[in-house]
């Protein structure tokens, strides 16, 4: 059995290194994040797209590497592999320019998709980028509807990228149709806003996990650590100070690692889960996002269980 089955794009990040230099990794916030509890030794698969080009050949690769099953990476000859181009300021945050007109991973189609298996795993990890263009997000929302009344865990992190969207008010309806969907959602202060409509992140976190009926919401707030709202409380758990020197897959990692420790937890469902195991699991996911901002890079930067581990006792 699968732990984590992530579906959505798997991309290059280009990332800034200077005045018209860049540095290529491959990417993709669902790809990074099932690197990142691939690394942590979790059983891990992808479903995407990628085009029929030397950039496909290297994120199959990649998958390869890290020892995620791509048995259902398609390859396309109608597009070429999304490329992302990423600029880091002072602090380390990031503005993207994508390449993706189309891009690969929009054209994933529902015969893609191994349903049996999705049905199968324990967590199905899906994201807001799919749902930017179809036929990936008409895949995405079916794959959701079929799931329905199984037992496996949805986790949704929208990852809001403005620029992928013509209209920003889809983004939003859309972005919130996938949030009623799912058992775990994970949102960037800035995103909690943009889809609540509320100012205040935590409050409007609340209020879109009252009215979707999200089990548990995660919030980030980088330096200032995460919260976690979960039957009807908030607590929150400190990040560890680092330097930040590239925060490109800090979420990702923080996500990843976060579903890794909880299915440690040896759950069978959300309702079986205690306070402490979140606690435990954002802690870890902390951990490891603090390494992963503390490096350059997205996937090149997730830290292995060893490398958390270790970290953590120098913290205590």
């Amino acid at each position: 059995m699968d732990d984590i089955i992530a579906i959505g794009e798997i991309l290059i990040d280009l990332i800034g290194t200077g005045p018209l230099q860049f540095r290529g990794t491959v990417g993709g916030a669902p790809c990074n994040a099932l690197a990142q509890a691939a690394k942590l030794g979790s059983r891990t698969a992808f479903i995407g797209m990628v085009g029929q080009d030397a950039f496909g050949r290297i994120c199959a690769g990649q998958l390869d590497e890290l020892g995620i099953d791509r048995t259902h990476l398609a390859v396309t000859d109608r597009a070429d592999t999304t490329l992302a181009f990423v600029t880091l300021d002072e602090n380390g945050e990031r503005d993207f320019t994508f390449y993706r007109r189309p891009g690969a991973d929009t054209l994933l189609c529902v015969k893609h998709l191994p349903f049996d298996r999705i049905a199968q795993c324990r967590v199905y990890l899906y994201g807001g980028v799919s749902l930017s263009r179809d036929p990936t997000r008409a895949t995405v929302f079916y794959s959701l509807f079929k799931l329905a009344g199984t037992p496996v865990i949805k986790a949704f992190d929208p990852n809001l990228r403005p620029s992928l969207w013509e209209d920003l008010g889809e983004a939003k309806a859309l972005g919130q149709k996938a949030m009623g969907l799912c058992d775990i959602l994970k949102l960037s202060e800035e995103e909690a806003v943009f889809f609540s409509g509320c100012q205040d992140p935590l409050e409007g976190a609340r209020r879109l996990q009252a009215e979707k009926k999200i089990p548990l919401v995660l919030v980030s707030m980088g330096a200032k650590g995460c919260s976690i709202l979960w039957q009807g409380d908030c607590r929150q758990v400190p990040a560890y100070p680092v330097t930040a020197v590239d925060a490109t897959a800090a979420g990702d990692s923080f996500f990843g690692a976060f579903l890794h420790r909880l299915l440690q937890s040896s759950i069978d469902r959300l309702d079986q889960v205690t306070w402490e195991q979140l606690t435990a699991a954002a802690q870890f996911a902390s951990a490891a996002a603090a390494l992963t901002v503390s490096r350059r890079g997205s996937i090149p930067a997730l830290p292995t269980a060893d490398e958390v581990e270790q970290f953590c006792k120098q913290q205590d």
